[in-house]
């Protein structure tokens, strides 16, 4: 009788061992990366990312459920940050991107999960998004040092708690649960890139009936480009191929008349690819549209037959 008692005490202590294990549930995050964003679109950007969350009962459990709720304590809605300069956005529990992703110290909702313990094993994982958005209509954000730049918000371990509680039935709510699991913290990252575009409205030097006086005429070409950001003009030969000596051809043929470009209202400075001594426009782009002014010339010479005479520029920018 004495051996059959000390069989089953150790039996009854392996027994009370096992259920006095912890049950714990972890989080492991991934990082919400936006990739490129040109702010001169003027849209919206939108990410996903996810979270998997793990959870491990005892062999025999009497809370088979766990309730997990994963807090985001940064204020809402959040900067993505290079030094100084900042792009709004806020990350959310929901597709539609209409409910903030926060905390239950803020007073706001955590991102929430139930996960059930599986019927063989100790361990059980799901998988839960989390979706990002670039606010629209940011177009002065700036790029640094004419490079594609790199914006980010690090969550931290403070503001990233982990609190869960295992349950038989009713889930508890995560507000009712103060025991902190630990913290997940990630990264939320965006690279703005240098962009630019340009368009033109054409330059029109009206009608003449003969060329003893030159004629002169300006029009725009319209840019925007991304914010600090420098860039420059370019301005082909047209028909010609030659900056320096730009000719309108007449529609039809038979004919051709002289003209040029230039960066100035006093026409000093030909406009053309940097050969030879033709200059290009360069500037600094601000995020909003900037009108560059094309000034044209026509000089007095020998007039040509009548009829319509042109010539297509192309203009190209660099940044």
């Amino acid at each position: 009788m004495k051996a059959m008692f000390c069989l089953l005490l150790m039996g009854l202590l392996l027994c009370c061992g096992n259920e006095a294990k912890a049950q714990t549930c972890t989080a492991a995050p991934s990082n919400m990366v936006f990739g490129s964003v040109s702010p001169i679109s003027g849209a919206a950007v939108q990410g996903t990312a996810t979270i998997t969350v793990t959870c491990n009962w005892t062999i025999i459990s009497l809370q088979p459920n766990a309730q997990v709720c994963l807090n985001l304590a940064a204020p809402s809605p959040r900067q993505l940050s290079n030094g100084s300069n900042t792009m709004q956005y806020d990350l959310y529990r929901d597709s539609a991107r209409t409910q903030p992703w926060g905390s239950t110290t803020n007073g706001t909702t955590p991102i929430s999960l139930s996960i059930a313990k599986p019927l063989i094993g100790t361990t059980a994982s799901q998988s839960v998004t989390y979706y990002g958005l670039i606010a629209a209509n940011q177009p002065t954000v700036p790029s640094v040092g004419n490079s594609d730049t790199v914006y980010s918000q690090n969550f931290t371990s403070a503001q990233t708690v982990l609190a869960y509680q295992y349950y038989l039935l009713i889930a508890p709510a995560c507000t009712s649960i103060a025991a902190s699991g630990g913290s997940f913290p990630f990264t939320a990252t965006a690279t703005v890139v240098n962009n630019c575009n340009i368009s033109a409205s054409n330059l029109n030097f009206g009608t003449a009936g003969v060329l003893k006086t030159g004629l002169s005429a300006s029009s725009n070409l319209s840019v925007k480009c991304t914010n600090n950001d420098a860039y420059r003009i370019s301005l082909n030969g047209g028909g010609s191929t030659n900056v320096a000596a730009r000719v309108m051809q007449r529609q039809g043929g038979g004919g051709s008349v002289n003209y040029q470009l230039y960066t100035d209202l006093a026409h000093t400075q030909v406009w053309g690819d940097g050969s030879g001594s033709t200059t290009r426009v360069t500037a600094t782009g601000t995020g909003n549209t900037q009108a560059i002014t094309v000034y044209g010339s026509v000089p007095a010479q020998t007039t040509p037959m009548p009829g319509n005479y042109s010539d297509t520029i192309t203009a190209t920018i660099e940044f």
